[in-house]
């Protein structure tokens, strides 16, 4: 993997962030960062921490108690996560 697909699944570690989000992070623009997390996506390294049941906006994630949609009654945002491969990617860099 390239050193910027690298990049990105390093921003996602942690906490559950939305394309803006990483575009700020990243010094890049939400266009170009676009084809990136499809590509990511595709891959199976990042999945959006999309609403599962009411009450909870991120389902079963790890990462819910870093969540700020959590238990929120806002609109939940598109908040992309790392899924198991992505994070064992991230661990075989490190």
């Amino acid at each position: 993997m390239t050193a910027p697909l690298a990049a990105i699944l390093g921003a996602v570690a942690g906490e559950p962030r939305t394309p803006a989000e990483l575009a700020r992070t990243l010094g890049s623009s939400e266009a170009a960062l676009a084809g990136m997390l499809r590509t990511l996506q595709a891959g199976g390294y990042v999945q959006e921490a999309a609403p599962q049941t009411e009450g909870c906006a991120c389902g079963p994630c790890a990462l819910k108690s870093m969540c700020r949609n959590a238990g929120g009654e806002a609109a939940p945002l598109h908040l992309l996560r790392l899924t198991t491969r992505g994070e064992a990617y991230l661990k075989r860099l490190g």
